[in-house]
């Protein structure tokens, strides 16, 4: 199992609605039989681009979600401190995503590599 980003699930609606394999679909169909989550705070910045979230809530039907417990609040926290301390910090958002995917031990599929890869001992997945 992969967790996917905001990023790569803005990408995949986009190719869907234009009806075009771009690289979100691409790595989809290369990966045939993987199995993807998304975290639920990829689920809030997704549906934040939608006045009427009802197709964006279909679209989202087929990932299960992955919900910031404890475990994610505890590694986020250490993320969040030790990024600070090296005075490179990222979004809120994005350090619950990391911690999610470190606290489940899933790689995360993004092309947000700037942000993601200060993150230490976080596998990341690129799709473009």
């Amino acid at each position: 199992m992969k967790i996917l980003d905001t990023s790569f699930l803005i990408h995949l609606q986009r190719e869907w609605v234009r009806g075009v394999t771009g690289p979100a679909r691409r790595y989809l169909e290369l990966g045939a039989g993987e199995e993807y989550a998304v975290s639920t705070v990829t689920v809030l910045e997704f549906l934040e681009g939608y006045r009427q979230p009802g197709d964006a809530e279909r679209f989202l039907d087929p990932f299960p979600q992955l919900e910031v417990n404890s475990a994610v609040a505890r590694v986020g926290s250490r993320i969040r401190r030790n990024l600070r301390e090296r005075g490179e910090p990222i979004g809120d958002f994005d350090v619950l995503i990391a911690a999610t995917a470190l606290a489940t031990g899933l790689p995360l599929v993004t092309d947000n590599i700037t942000h993601f890869q200060r993150v230490e001992g976080l596998v990341l997945d690129r799709y473009q």
